[in-house]
C-alpha cells in the first residue's frame, strides 16, 4: 500500500463513528501502519484530523464491543501517532487551531485501557513517542504503596482503598510535540500580562488496578526544560480535556538544579511550562520571604531577651498573681520561639534528601504554635477569672491545673493524632515543611486556632468594656488616664493574645490580597518583639529592673573613674 487519499480516510472516519468497521476497526489500524512504513511522505496536514478520528472512534469501537488491541496493535496505533506528530510540524498553526495535540493525547490515553494485559513488561521507541509497560502485584511494593519507573523518574503511590491480592499496570509514555504544534494556553486564575510556552517533553501516566482505570494517586516526575535550564517561571501542569488548555489544579511545583519536580495527586498528561518573564507575583513572594526571614530572626532575638526577663521576674515574686503572669508569658515567649526556629530551619530542608528532618520540623512546629495559643488562652482565661471574679483568688494547684490540662495535654493530643491519622503520605506538602493542605491534616491547626482566637477576642471586648465602666469621679484627667489604660490594654493583649494571626483568615480562604499577604508577614513574624516590647518593657517591675542594672553599671563605672583619676 503506497497511498491513502483523503476519500478513504472519510469513509473510514465515517465507518469508524457508526461502529461499521469489522472487528473494531483492527483492520484499519493495520491499513494506516502499512502506509506509514511503506512511505516517506506521511499525512498531509488536511488528513491529520481525520486519522484521529479513525483511531479515537476504533478505540471506542473496540472498548464498546469488549474488544482489546494486542500489543502488537498498540505498537502499531503508537508508530502512526508518531507519524503524525511529524505531520502536525508541517502547519503547527493549523494543529494548534484544531486541537491535534490534545487529541491525539485523548486517543493514546484512552487506547491503553482497552489492551489486553500481560505478565511481562516492554517498552516501544520512536522519535517523538516512547512507552514504558510495568506490571507488578500490590503486595510486592516498596512498602505496599509506592512504585518506581526508573526510566522516567517517576514515583507513584497508590491509593489507599486497594487490596493486597491486586495487579498494578502503569502505561508511562512521553510525546515530544515539535515546536509551536501544541497549545501553551494555561488556565492561570484569569491574570493578565502572562505568557507562557511549552518547556519539556509531556509525560502520560495511565494507572490500571486489575482490570479498572484508575486516576487518584500521589506523583512524583522529573522534567527538563529542553536545552534550558527551569527556573523560577517553571509550573507543572496537566492538560485538562474539559478546558481544553493546561491547568495547574492539584499540583506542586519544585525547581532545584534547573531541574522541575512536580508533585500532583492524580494521573494524565503532564509538562512544564515557562513565561519569558518573572511574573509580578515571583518578585512579591521574594519580597514576602525577606520580611519573613529577617522578621523571624529579629523575634527570636527578642524572644530569647523575653524569657531572660521572665526567668528573672520569676525568682524574685512574692505574690501569686505575678508568678501566674510570669509563668504565662515564659511558655508563650517559649512556644513561639521554637515554633520560630523551626520554621526558619525548614527554610534550609531539602524535601528530597532530608524527608526524616522535615517531618520531625512539621510536627514541632504545629505543636509549638498550638502550645502557643493555648498558652495565651491560658492567660485570657486567668484575666478572666481576676475580672469576673473579684473576690475569688485563683489557687495554686486550679492554675496548675489550667496550665496542664490547656497548656500542654490539648496541644499534644491534637498534634499527636494529625500525625498518626496523616503519617505518612497526607501528613505535610511535598514543597514545604508544614502540614498537608490537601488531605485535611491543616485543619487539625486552623481550628483550634480560630476557636482560641475567637475566645480571645471576646476576652479583649471583656478587658474594654471593664476599662469603660464610668468611675465615682469623673473628669478629664479621669478620661484620659481611661484612655491610656485602653490603649495599653489593647497594646498589651493583641499580641500576646496572638490576635495578629486573624489576618491569615481570610488568605487562608482565598483572598490574594497583596496588602493582607503584606501586613501579615509584617505583623507575625515580628509577634516575638512585639511581645517583648508589650509585655516587658511595659512592666513596672521590668523597667525597674532595667533602671537598677543599668545605675548600678553606671555607678561602677563612675567609681572606677574616679579612683583611676
Amino acid at each position: 500500500m503506497t497511498s491513502v487519499s483523503t476519500g478513504i480516510l472519510k469513509l473510514w472516519a465515517e465507518q469508524a463513528s457508526q461502529n461499521q468497521l469489522n472487528g473494531g476497526g483492527l483492520g484499519v489500524v493495520q491499513s494506516l501502519w502499512g502506509y506509514v512504513t511503506t512511505t516517506s511522505a506521511g499525512f498531509h496536514p488536511s488528513q491529520v484530523a481525520l486519522v484521529l478520528d479513525i483511531l479515537g472512534n476504533v478505540t471506542s469501537n473496540m472498548e464498546l464491543e469488549s474488544l482489546y488491541f494486542s500489543v502488537d496493535a498498540v505498537n502499531k496505533v503508537l508508530g502512526i501517532a508518531d507519524q503524525l506528530i511529524s505531520d502536525m510540524s508541517s502547519d503547527p498553526s493549523l494543529s494548534v487551531k484544531e486541537s491535534l495535540g490534545p487529541r491525539l493525547l485523548w486517543c493514546l490515553e484512552n487506547l491503553f485501557p482497552v489492551m489486553s494485559f500481560t505478565s511481562e513488561p516492554f517498552s516501544f521507541s520512536y522519535n517523538n513517542l516512547a512507552l514504558q509497560y510495568t506490571v507488578t502485584s500490590c503486595d510486592s511494593l516498596e512498602g505496599n504503596q509506592i512504585m518506581h519507573l526508573d526510566v522516567t523518574n517517576t514515583t507513584i503511590s497508590l491509593p489507599g482503598d486497594y487490596t493486597s491480592d491486586c495487579d498494578v499496570t502503569i502505561f508511562s509514555m512521553t510525546y515530544k510535540p515539535q515546536n509551536g504544534t501544541f497549545s501553551s494556553q494555561y488556565d492561570n486564575g484569569g491574570k493578565t500580562g502572562y505568557s507562557y510556552y511549552l518547556a519539556s517533553e509531556i509525560q502520560t501516566k495511565v494507572m490500571m488496578l486489575n482490570s479498572e482505570s484508575n486516576h487518584v494517586a500521589n506523583i512524583k516526575m522529573i522534567f527538563t526544560c529542553g536545552t534550558s535550564d527551569c527556573d523560577r517561571t517553571a509550573v507543572c501542569v496537566f492538560w485538562d480535556f474539559t478546558l481544553n488548555m493546561w491547568s495547574s489544579k492539584g499540583c506542586q511545583t519544585q525547581v532545584t538544579d534547573g531541574m522541575t519536580q512536580c508533585i500532583c495527586d492524580h494521573l494524565t498528561s503532564f509538562a512544564v511550562l515557562m513565561s519569558g518573564s518573572i511574573p509580578g507575583d515571583d518578585l512579591n513572594d521574594t519580597i514576602l520571604s525577606y520580611i519573613t526571614e529577617v522578621g523571624l530572626v529579629l523575634s527570636i532575638v527578642s524572644l530569647l531577651l523575653c524569657i531572660s526577663i521572665q526567668v528573672i521576674l520569676l525568682r524574685r515574686s512574692r505574690k501569686d498573681v505575678a508568678v501566674y503572669r510570669h509563668v504565662s508569658i515564659l511558655h508563650i515567649s517559649a512556644f513561639l520561639f521554637i515554633f520560630n526556629v523551626s520554621f526558619l530551619a525548614s527554610d534550609f530542608i531539602k524535601q528530597d534528601t532530608q524527608e526524616t528532618l522535615c517531618v520531625a520540623l512539621t510536627f514541632c512546629s504545629h505543636l509549638s504554635l498550638l502550645g502557643f495559643f493555648c498558652w495565651t488562652l491560658v492567660q485570657g482565661t486567668f484575666l478572666v477569672c481576676r475580672l469576673v471574679f473579684v473576690f475569688h483568688h485563683v489557687t495554686k494547684t486550679e492554675f496548675l491545673v489550667l496550665s496542664i490540662v490547656l497548656g500542654y495535654v490539648c496541644p499534644l493530643a491534637i498534634a499527636l493524632g494529625t500525625f498518626l491519622v496523616y503519617f505518612p503520605h497526607h501528613y505535610k506538602m511535598d514543597e514545604t515543611c508544614w502540614l498537608d493542605r490537601r488531605s485535611g491534616a491543616l485543619m487539625a491547626f486552623t481550628v483550634p486556632v480560630i476557636i482560641i482566637m475567637v475566645l480571645n477576642f471576646l476576652i479583649l471586648i471583656l478587658v474594654i468594656q471593664k476599662l469603660l465602666r464610668p468611675s465615682i469621679s469623673e473628669g478629664k484627667s479621669e478620661d484620659e488616664e481611661v484612655v491610656k489604660k485602653l490603649a495599653k490594654a489593647v497594646l498589651f493583649c493583641v499580641p500576646q493574645f496572638g490576635l495578629t494571626w486573624a489576618i491569615g483568615i481570610p488568605i487562608f480562604a482565598g483572598n490574594k490580597d497583596l496588602s493582607l499577604q503584606y501586613l501579615f508577614c509584617l505583623l507575625n513574624p515580628l509577634q516575638g518583639f512585639f511581645i517583648l516590647l508589650f509585655a516587658c518593657l511595659m512592666d513596672k517591675k521590668v523597667m525597674d529592673l532595667i533602671k537598677k542594672r543599668f545605675i548600678k553599671s553606671a555607678d561602677t563605672n563612675s567609681t572606677v573613674t574616679t579612683i583611676s583619676s
